[in-house]
């Protein structure tokens, strides 16, 4: 008896330690710079710096240093884009968030890189490939979304 209360409290704290990780990425932990907070849900806040009204959903802008006391206003988050300050190797940033690459494209004005990090719950699909952060650099800036950037770069 003793053995399987023992065997069924590991199984519970896996399940627990494996949900809690699929938590999507704070992307404020990259370093500072301004962060889009996408969502059907219209709040106000003086920590927002602006709100665009896409029609079917909100653009919130906010300073990296504000983004988890705002990001805790909402209850549903449709995706998130930081614009970092300071550029940051692509590289780096897929390290720092455990990203597997899918593939890039690039012209001669951007290259945009998609990847996918088991730890985020939200995705898209591209053909069977599931895709969850998109990082594109632009003029020495970067900017990094999940599950894509949902606004301009």
């Amino acid at each position: 008896m003793f053995k399987l209360f023992v065997f069924v409290a590991v199984c519970v704290s896996l399940v627990v330690w494996h949900f809690g990780n699929l938590s999507n990425p704070q992307l404020e932990k990259l370093g500072s710079g301004t962060v889009q907070i996408f969502s059907r849900e219209h709040i106000e806040s003086p920590l927002a710096l602006a709100r665009q009204d896409l029609g079917f959903a909100y653009v919130y802008s906010v300073r990296s240093d504000n983004t988890a006391a705002l990001r805790a206003k909402f209850s549903v988050i449709d995706g998130e884009a930081i614009t970092l300050d300071n550029f940051k190797n692509p590289r780096v940033i897929m390290q720092k968030m455990n990203v597997n690459y899918r593939f890039s494209q690039s012209n001669q004005f951007m290259k945009v890189i998609y990847g996918y990090s088991g730890r985020g719950r939200d995705f898209v699909t591209r053909g069977r490939e599931r895709i969850n952060i998109q990082i594109a650099v632009r003029d020495g800036r970067v900017t990094v979304g999940w599950p894509v950037i949902l606004g301009s770069f």
